[in-house]
């Protein structure tokens, strides 16, 4: 007995536990285990060598961006200037490299706006002075689209500043994505990592909750009452149905999807099956048990034969026992315990 509620318990902990650190697992991968870059330590992007730059954790100053190519907003009135919600621009590795920079934080492209309005104020050598502020994130590959793009901003805009070399020449195919950790946005990469913490400390939980024993919490309370070994020899000669309900002179045995409900079986005062339409129109069974002090225990016994063998054992061995359901046994077992033991006793229900 001991052991068959055990692993009725464990069917369904281990697939469980073993989903959710799939899932955890799974979700970790696609954010590349980027929650790393938020304990990794920024470098300047100028300081890393160019064949170490992808997926480089790299910062660059909001005065060594050059030029704003593109730019993405929500238009505030027709005919106005827009809400700018997004930025792409460049910066200088050196003489004759050049990386994107992709900037979408409110605060960061505020900053670049700074700027801008110093460059008109003050002019582009004395802006270009002054200080905005860090930009920090990932340098990601680009796509072959945007690359093509930034190709030909470049080239139309500031292709003088190359010294007559096309864009294709020295701009890398990399991306500095500001407050990126890897191929996401910071807030995702968070928000899904947090995620996928939580499924792993579900699924540690689960599979702790094995060896707490909770699972068997209801039967050590009754075995503390009659003891483990008349507990065992009664589980054995109990009528069996399903696998799932067990039947003894004493005690009956109910084994649910997670837990185990152990019962006297003398408590039981009504018992009648239930149907349940399932796809395609079939019925599959349940046994309904109520007690004198108002619980209920459904059992999935699948077919109606099956159902009808265990009230027969039942009624066998509860004396006396309602069988059959009726609205009026239902508003009589729920208004008066009393009366319908009574009425039960005396075969008027």
């Amino acid at each position: 007995m001991h052991r068959k509620v055990k692993m009725n318990y464990m069917k369904l902990v281990l697939p469980l536990t073993a989903a959710l650190l799939i899932l955890a697992i799974v979700i970790m991968f696609i954010t590349g285990f980027g929650i790393r870059y938020g304990l990794m330590t920024s470098v300047p992007i100028t300081s890393i060598p160019e064949s170490e730059l992808s997926g480089a954790c790299a910062q660059v100053r909001v005065n060594e961006i050059e030029g704003t190519f593109a730019r993405k907003g929500h238009e505030v009135e027709e005919g106005q200037e827009v809400d700018i919600i997004e930025r792409y621009c460049m910066v200088a590795l050196g003489e004759d490299k050049y990386i994107g920079v992709h900037i979408s934080g409110e605060e960061d492209l505020y900053a670049v706006e700074k700027m801008a309005a110093a460059i008109e104020q003050f002019g582009l050598e004395e802006a270009k002075a002054m200080d905005y502020g860090l930009l920090r994130g990932s340098v990601n590959p680009m796509s072959d689209e945007l690359y093509a793009l930034f190709c030909s901003w470049g080239d139309e805009y500031v292709k003088s500043a190359l010294e007559a070399n096309e864009y294709e020449d020295v701009l890398l195919p990399l991306m500095l994505e500001v407050d990126y950790y890897g191929r996401f946005h910071q807030s995702i990469c968070i928000t899904l990592t947090v995620i996928a913490i939580v499924l792993a400390v579900l699924a540690i939980v689960l599979f702790g909750s094995s060896f707490t024993g909770l699972w068997d919490k209801p039967v050590r309370a009754e075995i503390k009452k009659v003891g483990k070994e008349k507990l065992e020899e009664e589980f054995k000669a109990a009528d069996s149905f399903a696998d799932k309900l067990y039947i003894g002179d004493k005690h009956t045995w109910c084994f649910q999807k997670l837990t185990t409900d152990i019962f006297n079986t003398a408590d039981i005062i009504w018992a009648y099956a239930r149907s349940r339409r399932l796809e395609g129109g079939k019925l599959t069974w349940y046994l309904v048990m109520k007690t004198g002090d108002k619980r209920e225990y459904s059992v999935h016994l699948g077919e109606a034969a099956k159902v009808k063998e265990a009230e027969d054992v039942l009624k066998i061995k509860v004396k006396p026992l309602c069988t059959g359901f009726d609205k009026e046994k239902q508003k009589l077992y729920d208004k008066d315990i009393a009366t319908f033991r009574s009425k039960t006793k005396n075969g008027t229900i």
